[in-house]
C-alpha cells in the first residue's frame, strides 16, 4: 500500500442525515468531539466532550486515539482500545465510528463517484417536468370524476361530481407535502413536482389495474386476470413508485432505492395482507361471484366463442331436464 507524502491534504468526511460535512486537516493533532474547545465539534448526542483524536506521524501515518469512555470508537469496523492505533492511507478511506457518527478520513487524490445525472427521458419525465407532473394530477382527477359518472343512476348538477373530487384531492396534496417534506428532511431540497406526480400515479394506479382487470376478465371469461391484477396493485405498485422516486429524485443507488422502497411500503403491504386474509375466511364460508361471465356484445372480443341463442336454449333445456329427473327420483 503506498504511502502519502508528508505533509498530506487529508480531509475528514462527516456523515450527516443528507449533505455531508468536510474539513480540510491541515494541523495536527485534530481533536473531535461534542465540547466547544474541540478542532472539529459534532453535535451529536452519543459523542462525547473529547471523542478522537487524530495525528499524523513523520511517515504520513495516521494515529488515531480513542478519549471516549461512554460509546468508544471504532476505525474499520474494530473498537479502538485505550492504545493509539497506527495505519496507512491508501487508496481506500479510512472508516470512523464515534458513538453513532459515522466519519471517513480521507486524501484530496482519492477518486469521487460519478456525478448523478437527472434523468429526463422517458418515463422520468413524470417526475421531473413540472407541466407534466400538473398534466398527471388533472388526468387522475378526471379518471375519478368519470368513474363517479358512469356509478350515477341519475342525472346530477355538476357540483355534486366536483364535490366528490375533493376528498380525492385533499389525500393527493396531503400525500404530496408529505413526500416533499421527507425529501427536504433528506436531501434538503423542497420536491413538490416529482412528491406531486408520486401522488397521482399512487392513486391512479390502481384505478388503471382496476379497469384493465376487468377487460381482461371479460376477454377471458374468467376472474382469475382481475385477480392477479389486483395483486399487482396492492402489492407492487407503491413498491414500483418508491423506487422511482429515489432513484430519480434522491440519486441513490439501486440497491438503496430497493430498500427504501420496501420499508416504506412495509405498512401498507401488512395491511393488505391482512385484507386478503379477511377476503380468504369470508369466500371460504359464503358463495362469491360467478367463476365466468357470459356478457354478450356487439363488440365481443373474447378468445373463446360464445354461445349461439339456439345452442344455449339446448343447453338451458338440458339442465332443466336434469333437475326435473333428479327432483322427481328424490321423491321416490
Amino acid at each position: 500500500m503506498a504511502q502519502i507524502e508528508h505533509p498530506v491534504a487529508l480531509i475528514l468526511e462527516i456523515h450527516t442525515r443528507s449533505l455531508n460535512q468536510y474539513h480540510r486537516l491541515t494541523q495536527f493533532p485534530v481533536r473531535i468531539g461534542r465540547a466547544l474547545d474541540n478542532d472539529i465539534i459534532l453535535s451529536d448526542a452519543t459523542v462525547s466532550s473529547h471523542h478522537m483524536e487524530i495525528d499524523l506521524a513523520d511517515n504520513g501515518q495516521l494515529v488515531i486515539r480513542n478519549l471516549s469512555e461512554e460509546n468508544g470508537s471504532k476505525v474499520n469496523r474494530q473498537a479502538l482500545s485505550d492504545k493509539p492505533l497506527t495505519l496507512e492511507l491508501g487508496k481506500e478511506p479510512v472508516d470512523l465510528l464515534l458513538g453513532a457518527r459515522r466519519a471517513r478520513v480521507m486524501h484530496s487524490g482519492m477518486n469521487i463517484a460519478k456525478t448523478s445525472v437527472r434523468n429526463c427521458a422517458g418515463l422520468y419525465k413524470l417526475f421531473c417536468k413540472p407541466a407534466w407532473s400538473i398534466a398527471l394530477m388533472v388526468f387522475t382527477l378526471f379518471v375519478f370524476l368519470f368513474e363517479k359518472y358512469l356509478e350515477t343512476i341519475y342525472a346530477k348538477e355538476a357540483s355534486y361530481y366536483f364535490s366528490d373530487l375533493m376528498p380525492y384531492l385533499l389525500a393527493m396534496i396531503v400525500l404530496t407535502l408529505v413526500v416533499s417534506g421527507v425529501s427536504r428532511l433528506s436531501i434538503r431540497r423542497w420536491e413538490i413536482g416529482s412528491a406531486l406526480s408520486f401522488a397521482a400515479l399512487l392513486m391512479l394506479g390502481p384505478q388503471l389495474l382496476g379497469e384493465l382487470g376487468h377487460k381482461l376478465n371479460y376477454l377471458f371469461t374468467a376472474t382469475w386476470p382481475m385477480e392477479w391484477v389486483s395483486l399487482v396493485g396492492d402489492f407492487l405498485w407503491m413498491p414500483f413508485l418508491l423506487y422511482l422516486y429515489v432513484r430519480l429524485v434522491h440519486h441513490s443507488t439501486a440497491r438503496n432505492a430497493i430498500g427504501l422502497a420496501l420499508l416504506f411500503s412495509a405498512p401498507m403491504t401488512l395491511y393488505q395482507v391482512s385484507d386478503y386474509a379477511d377476503q380468504m375466511a369470508i369466500a371460504a364460508e359464503y358463495t362469491g361471484e360467478a367463476e365466468f361471465s357470459r356478457e354478450l356484445s356487439s363488440l365481443n372480443i373474447h378468445l373463446a366463442p360464445t354461445l349461439s341463442i339456439d345452442e344455449f336454449i339446448v343447453q338451458l333445456n338440458n339442465e332443466l331436464t336434469t333437475e326435473d329427473s333428479e327432483s322427481v327420483a328424490s321423491e321416490n
